[in-house]
């Protein structure tokens, strides 16, 4: 596969992890507030399952990318930096300070599915900052499409 269409398929699968985080965001948001949600129920289940996936595999990738000198084999290039990305994150407690950064990711995917007034407060904060990283993301795979690296 050429790099161009990684980075086509990158900057799509971004934008549909983006599209989870608000529509969880909202839902959570809405929730903690006190208002049902119930039209955006279904929805914010599939993006549930959508950032679950999207965070094992990152919990995958970055553990590799910590222990590995060299790349990791069979891994997506785009993938692998993000996960670089994500782990530079860990470093910068100014900028990130959800669990996100703090915990384990299998933590966090634990978030997703709790009822706890205070496990949803605490996703919102890691919904935040992983809004922030896949931005950042999002933002060098245009850059490259437009030719602008």
């Amino acid at each position: 596969m050429s790099i161009r269409w990684l980075t086509v398929q990158s900057l799509q699968n971004s934008q549909e992890l983006l599209a989870a985080i608000n529509t969880l965001s909202i839902h959570t948001k809405l929730l903690l507030a006190g208002k049902p949600d119930e039209d955006r129920a279904a929805a914010a289940d599939e993006a549930k399952k959508k950032l679950n996936d999207f965070l094992e595999q990152l919990e995958q990738v970055a553990g590799d990318e910590q222990e590995a000198d060299q790349p990791v084999l069979g891994a997506d290039p785009r993938l692998r930096q993000l996960a670089r990305s994500f782990i530079k994150a860990r470093s910068n407690h100014r900028r990130f300070r959800s669990e996100l950064v703090k915990e384990r990711l299998s933590d966090v995917r634990q978030l997703l599915f709790s009822e706890e007034t205070d496990d949803r407060r605490s996703l919102v904060r890691c919904l935040a900052d992983l809004r922030i990283i896949i931005e950042e993301h999002l933002q060098a795979d245009a850059d490259k499409m437009l030719g602008r690296f």
